[in-house]
């Protein structure tokens, strides 16, 4: 925690003193800083307690008038990532998801300008835009993606926010025909999450969602286990298969969470696990 609060002292230092493009170079640098350590944190607790004092520190930079679309995205992943993994409470899930889809589109315009008010594009200007998507926009247009559906999952209680699931979807279907791998195979986590949301008598789609975790699982090679995780709540209880939902937990709580840029993740996925694990007898008998 010393060098974070290095971090902090000399961020604050920067804004106070040096010329505007200083304070760009450093900000940059902070987040990506700032993001690593977090990813690679073993102990979801302490980020949890810590993760707010950091979140108002990259608003403040992401709201500077200097700042580059990298810092607004930056912010928006660290708004999304904690309100997705820590925050429980509807009403701050809003708040926090509406912040993160903020910065995303702020951010998304700054850095290309193709991508300024998406959510309100036409139809057929949507389309061209996702056409448009290659290697080099593609980590706009993920951050976008990935923001746009954490609002809309805490929005899910207004239809006129749920009829745009189908775009995000398919920015994230063009993200994996460009790079399926792409933040450890996360856009077929989100895909796979798509395809399970509805039971199957509603038009839930679990072969597609299979498919998606399963191939996340092979292109991680079953480092992420966060990816394991959902596959188990999402697919195996939507189909209701025991026998493979208990399978898939046991090797998750059993597995070494210590892996580059996933262990945060990993070690807050072995704490889900042990909660579905406690709760399945109840669930499936």
């Amino acid at each position: 925690m010393k060098q974070l609060y290095r971090y902090l002292f000399i961020a604050l230092m920067i804004q106070l003193s040096a010329c505007s493009s200083i304070i760009e170079n450093k900000t940059n640098k902070f987040a990506d800083n700032l993001t690593e350590t977090i990813l690679n944190f073993s102990d979801p607790a302490t980020v949890k307690e810590a993760t707010p004092t950091f979140l108002i520190l990259i608003d403040s930079m992401a709201r500077h008038e200097d700042s580059s679309g990298k810092t607004q995205l930056a912010a928006a992943q660290m708004y999304g990532s904690f309100s997705g993994a820590f925050v429980t409470d509807p009403k701050r899930q809003k708040i926090l998801s509406s912040q993160a889809f903020f910065y995303a589109k702020a951010g998304s315009c700054k850095i290309e300008s193709r991508w300024c008010n998406v959510d309100t594009l036409k139809n057929t200007e949507f389309t061209t835009l996702v056409e448009s998507i290659d290697a080099q926009t593609l980590p706009v247009a993920y951050a976008y993606a990935v923001a746009w559906l954490g609002y809309i999952q805490t929005h899910s209680d207004d239809w006129a926010v749920i009829a745009q699931l189908a775009r995000s979807q398919a920015i994230l279907e063009k993200v994996v025909i460009i790079n399926e791998a792409y933040d450890n195979a996360g856009p077929h986590l989100y895909l796979g999450a798509i395809a399970s949301t509805l039971p199957v008598a509603l038009g839930g789609k679990p072969d597609i969602a299979q498919h998606h975790f399963k191939r996340g699982i092979e292109l991680t090679q079953g480092k992420s286990l966060l990816i394991k995780v959902e596959y188990a709540r999402r697919y195996a209880r939507g189909i209701f298969d025991k026998e493979l939902h208990h399978a898939i937990l046991t090797e998750v709580v059993s597995a070494d969470p210590q892996q580059k840029d996933l262990t945060l993740m990993n070690s807050w996925a072995q704490e889900q696990a042990q909660m579905l694990l406690d709760d399945e007898n109840e669930y499936f008998d």
